[in-house]
């Protein structure tokens, strides 16, 4: 596409230096009827070049370039390519000049030229050099910007997720490490529990132990009770009948005693 932009524009430069000739030679045979009182201009200085013939006198305007500070410039890669009626170079225009970049339905090939139709309908031949069948660089080079761009947005949002994920991951970290703990003074608790409960159990059963062992001594306790209440019995029956023994040796003796003193004072009357 470049080279093409090259040809037409060296075809239209050779256009404009014929037409700049022949204006020149319209002037120079305008210039030779006239008297020759004009100054050459401080920007023009005119150089005449002897035709063929001698008929005609060319003269070329020599513009003094103006002095600047050199400035960073780039070629242009936008111009126009004409429709053609029929595919030749010389054949009628119908379209002065379709953008490049321009989006174009290509219906037939012939001889280096592409029949296309534009998106309003205009029907045209044009060189088959300036047709691409990939989007030009200019407007690939914007819809690219607008794309990183939007990816550029797009990446900021999932940065500023990204943010907000690794705030959340942290704050679930602290609160992991939390529960860790949590968890790790639940498992002592446990195992104190569990130490409490074995030592429940143990004392639950020495109790069991000690409460049939309490049944026992109080079983034995009621024999024992119940002997000492015999022997009570026993001695209160013992202290009637030692009682009633006194009572009754001492009524014996009361009637002895009397007899046996009177048998003595009759032994010391027979005395």
């Amino acid at each position: 596409m470049i080279a093409a932009n090259k040809n037409y524009s060296r075809k239209h430069m050779n256009y404009i230096t014929l037409s700049l000739t022949l204006l020149l030679a319209l002037f120079a045979s305008n210039a030779t009827a006239q008297d020759s009182q004009q100054a050459p201009e401080a920007a023009v200085t005119e150089v005449a070049a002897p035709a063929s013939d001698a008929a005609v006198i060319e003269k070329t305007i020599v513009i003094n370039p103006i002095a600047m500070k050199p400035q960073t410039r780039y070629v242009s890669d936008e111009f126009y390519v004409p429709l053609r009626e029929t595919p030749c170079p010389r054949c009628k225009i119908v379209h002065r000049g379709l953008k490049t970049g321009t989006k174009l339905k290509l219906m037939s090939l012939q001889d280096g030229w592409g029949m296309v139709k534009t998106d309003k309908g205009v029907e045209g031949w044009m060189e088959e050099q300036f047709l691409s069948d990939t989007q030009i660089a200019r407007v690939q080079l914007v819809k690219d910007q607008a794309l990183m761009k939007k990816l550029k947005s797009r990446n900021n949002q999932l940065e500023k997720v990204m943010s907000e994920l690794r705030q959340q991951s942290k704050s679930l970290r602290g609160k992991l490490d939390t529960t860790k703990g949590n968890k790790e003074n639940l498992s002592l608790e446990l195992t104190n529990l569990k130490n409490i409960s074995s030592d429940a159990i143990a004392i639950n059963k020495q109790n069991q132990a000690l409460v049939k062992q309490n049944h026992m001594l109080q079983g034995e306790n009621d024999v024992l009770k119940a002997n000492f209440d015999d022997l009570q019995k026993d001695k209160r029956n013992e202290s009637f009948l030692y009682g009633g023994l006194t009572v009754f040796l001492g009524a014996i003796l009361v009637v002895l005693i009397p007899k046996l003193r009177g048998r003595k004072r009759f032994s010391e009357w027979q005395q």
